[in-house]
């Protein structure tokens, strides 16, 4: 990976109406700055482009203006296979980057990262498609990312919106209000994911169409305007950016001075040339009253809703299905400038003083792409130091030094209990007739061990593994903190939870247990294996099995040397006994009461037994195994972990 140091990341805003662009050092802290391109207005391009037959390809208003050519205006849009998109996309796309490299050429051995951010209601398919165009024009790496992400992070770091930084801490709402769509993000403390959700024909375009429509409807040269307009597009596109011109200073206006002074018309007068060099004087101002009959005119792309009331609906639908009230709403794009939508939104929401615009809404997604680039490379370099760490066998090693504590309590945990749970009903079971032989009572025994084990209600190897992993969690946030405070987020941020087991068998912890239950599952699997052979061994092996030193064992003994006579040993003896099919007399010679007396005088040694002979199997029969799955599961947790962390990187 590039050292952040060489890597200068570009926040490419490709708006369908405007485009501002920003850029930041991968590895410095500090805001974005605008990047004043050449031709633009205020670091601000309209987004137009004209190849023009003498003067190459013209951009923003220079292609505008350029009366002898047809530029394209507000293109824009996902389908990137029609011609009318693709081609000034790639124009205006080129002639930029041009610009920005002429503007700030890279020194040697630096890279460039290009961030286009797309409205949220674009599918990932279709960013895709979108980045792999524009990485064939712009040198360096190319990024895509919904513009409702920039403007999280325009929020979170910028600074420049009073009292956010805490705000979006918590809660917040993003609306981001662009020419063509307005974006709406849910994110809560920072973690999880934005839910996005985006209205794609509710943009402010939408007013500049309606103040073209009422200019040419009430122009004394109607008719000959509409022809016009109707033969030459240039002109129709050149005359609706002179609306969106008119509105963008209307808004900037003082509302109040124009309330008061109905008379009052902001805008400019304009001529539109026919091909016989017959002129049409256009009257581009607006009065207080016209703007408001444009924002009350029902819109057919709105299902006949005036783009206030879209707004207002809009808002007021994504407001009641957030799953809490959000702590911020903050409002961005350069149409968040008008001030009805702050009023629509301060009315909507309970505290107005919750809802909040930037000092410079039409940067805010251009820096914000900028901030989302270097988040993306610095996440990228902790993830890959984060991938080194647990690649290196340091997690695994914890995991191996702590395995016999591990296995003990596992042993413990199979063992406990299993004289009165299982060894005196099966002993019943089988005086009474129902085993043949002793070798099926011990598979009985096992039988139900494992049947407990692998009952999901059963919490006590899901206790065993909460309780062991929450023993070395200090030993494994040693080894992550100084990851953590090399990234500059906080030292606990790689801080395995504490892991508690519900009664009713459920893990409760703050990140996906999927790997912890899988550790479960495989510590089953291998006691069932397990259980089988050491319960035979322990309870009904020689020496001191269960059987040899509690029971009928004289009666036993006796029985063996009548049958098998004085040929055999003991040992011999006893392994013949597990798979004969001992005679009820024999089997009833003592009394269940004496026999159930014996059994429980032995059960704490004989269980503490068989803890350690499971313990010891756990080590020598599965030790790599457990610790393999042990250190799958704490890793899977820590990359969980790291994703919530990457949202605290900037």
């Amino acid at each position: 990976m590039t050292e952040p140091a060489n890597i200068v990341v570009i926040g490419f805003d490709l708006g369908h109406g405007e485009t501002a662009l920003a850029y930041v050092h991968a590895d410095r802290p500090t805001p974005p700055e605008v990047i004043d391109l050449p031709g633009s207005r205020q670091g601000r391009h309209a987004s137009a482009v004209l190849d023009h037959p003498t003067r190459g390809v013209l951009v923003g208003e220079s292609a505008i203006a350029a009366r002898d050519g047809s530029p394209y205006l507000a293109f824009k849009g996902p389908h990137l296979d029609e011609p009318e998109v693709a081609t000034p996309v790639r124009l205006f796309v080129s002639r930029i980057v041009a610009d920005v490299l002429d503007t700030m050429p890279p020194r040697p051995g630096q890279e460039l990262l290009w961030v286009f951010g797309t409205p949220s209601g674009w599918s990932a398919e279709i960013r895709a498609r979108y980045a792999a165009f524009l990485a064939e024009l712009c040198p360096g790496q190319v990024e895509v990312v919904p513009e409702s992400r920039a403007a999280l992070l325009y929020a979170r770091d910028s600074g420049e919106v009073a009292g956010s930084a805490h705000r979006v801490a918590g809660s917040a709402l993003l609306v981001d209000i662009g020419s063509s769509t307005t974006d709406y993000t849910y994110v809560e403390e920072r973690r999880g994911r934005p839910v996005d959700h985006g209205n794609i024909t509710l943009g402010a375009t939408l007013i500049d169409k309606e103040i073209y429509r009422r200019l040419v409807l009430r122009n004394p040269q109607r008719q000959l305007l509409e022809k016009i307009l109707a033969v030459s597009p240039a002109k129709s596109r050149y005359l609706e950016f002179q609306c969106r011109k008119a509105k963008e200073e209307f808004f900037r206006t003082d509302q109040q001075r124009l309330a008061v002074n109905p008379k009052e018309r902001i805008g400019v007068m304009d001529t539109v040339e026919a091909d016989d060099g017959e002129e049409v004087m256009v009257d581009i101002r607006l009065r207080y009253a016209d703007m408001d009959e444009v924002l009350e005119t029902p819109r057919q792309e709105l299902n006949g809703l005036s783009w206030r009331d879209a707004f207002r609906q809009d808002l007021s639908t994504v407001l009641g299905n957030l799953p809490a009230p959000a702590d911020l709403v903050l409002l961005t794009g350069g149409p968040s400038r008008m001030p009805f939508v702050r009023e629509i939104s301060r009315e909507l929401v309970d505290d107005p003083e919750r809802v909040a615009l930037g000092s410079a809404p039409e940067f805010a997604i251009a820096r914000g792409l900028a901030l989302a680039g270097r988040t993306s490379v610095r996440t990228a370099g902790f993830r890959e130091e984060l991938e080194e760490l647990l690649g290196s066998g340091a997690v695994e090693e914890i995991a191996r030094e702590h395995l016999p504590e591990l296995a003990t309590a596992l042993g413990t945990a199979v063992a406990g209990g299993v004289t009165e749970r299982h060894v005196l009903p099966a002993f019943k079971r089988w005086r009474e007739g129902e085993f043949t032989t002793l070798q099926d009572m011990a598979a009985r025994v096992a039988a139900g061990v494992n049947a407990e084990l692998s009952d999901p209600a059963d919490p006590r190897l899901k206790q065993v593994i909460a309780d062991w992993q929450n023993g070395i969690a200090p030993e494994l946030e040693q080894l992550t903190r100084p990851l953590a405070e090399r990234w500059r987020l906080p030292a606990h941020a790689l801080e395995l939870p504490e892991v508690t087991v519900t009664g009713t068998g459920e893990f409760a912890v703050q990140v996906d247990v999927g790997a912890a239950t899988d550790i479960v599952e495989n510590v089953a699997r291998v006691a069932n294996v397990a259980i089988a052979t050491v319960v035979a061994t322990v309870l009904f092996g020689t020496g001191t099995a269960l059987i040899a030193t509690t029971g009928p064992f004289g009666v036993l003994v006796a029985f063996g040397f009548v049958l098998w006579g004085l040929s055999v040993g003991k040992d011999e003896m006893m392994s013949r006994m597990r798979t004969a099919d001992i005679p009820m007399w024999v089997r009833n010679a003592r009394s269940e009461a004496a026999l159930s007396a014996k059994l429980r005088g032995k059960a704490s040694a004989n269980e503490a037994e068989l803890a350690r002979r499971m313990a010891g199997e756990f080590l020598t029969e599965t030790g790599e195994t457990l610790v393999r799955d042990v250190s799958t599961a704490i890793a899977a947790q820590l990359k969980l972990l790291a994703d919530d962390a990457a949202l605290e990187i900037s």
